[in-house]
Formats: C-alpha cells, structure tokens, sequence
C-alpha cells in the first residue's frame, strides 16, 4: 500500500484529506475538484493550509494536476503551512496547458502524514 486517503470534510467551502504514505513511490490524486460538493463547472482550489509528519530526507510532493503537472509545495520531514492563522497566503493552481482542477500527492519510499485544507475557489454552485 502506497497512500492510503482520508476525507475529513467536503463542505460548501473547504475539502480537508487526511493522507498517509508508506512504501513504495507513488503518484496518487488526493482531491478529484469535479467529485467534491457543489462541483459545476471547471472547479479550482487552492492550498489554504497543511500540516505534515514524515521522512527528512525523502519530500512529498503536492502537485496541480496539468498536460506538464505544477508542483505546489515540497514537504519535508514535519512542518505546516497556512490553516489560517498564520497569515500565509493560499496556494493558487497555477498550473497551465491541460489544468484539470485535480490535485496529485507523489512521494519516494516515505512513510508519513500529511493533512492539507483545501478551499473551493470557483466551479462549485454552493460556494457560500
């Protein structure tokens, strides 16, 4: 087993996973933009905060999912980002050619967690 994924919450505004690694590498999605609540058309989050625990020496990627993939953020060993209250910015999908909304976690042969809080910018109809 690789990855194993978690929903937390899906509601009109946020989608927070829970996502361990273990084993192998792997390249797994981790937020399907279209199957999420509220998803209309053409749906895109952004990175509102994560929090993660792993292997120093082998970083988790997280990926905007794209003909060529954008890499969002490298985690490395244990850290956090974001969740509000720090005052770091989201994260946007900045990714071009191809974007799909989807967002990919690949990592080495780490074994590790990582919670990230996603926030539902535009393509969902119960934004509120």
């Amino acid at each position: 087993m690789a990855v194993v994924l978690q929903t937390l919450v899906d509601s009109d505004f946020e989608h927070v996973v829970k996502v361990t690694t273990s084993g192998t590498t792997s390249t797994t999605s981790i937020a399907d933009a279209s199957a999420l609540a509220g998803a209309a058309t053409d749906p895109r989050l952004s990175i509102a905060g994560m929090k993660w625990s792993g292997d120093k020496d082998v970083p988790v990627q997280i990926i905007w999912d794209a003909t060529t993939n954008v890499v969002a953020f490298n985690c490395n060993g244990s850290g956090q980002y974001g969740n509000g209250y720090d005052g770091s910015p989201a994260i946007t999908n900045n990714a071009g050619s191809g974007i799909t909304g989807d967002v990919l976690v690949t990592h080495g042969t780490s074994v590790g967690t990582l919670v990230v809080k996603f926030r539902k910018v535009s393509g969902y109809d119960n934004i509120t």
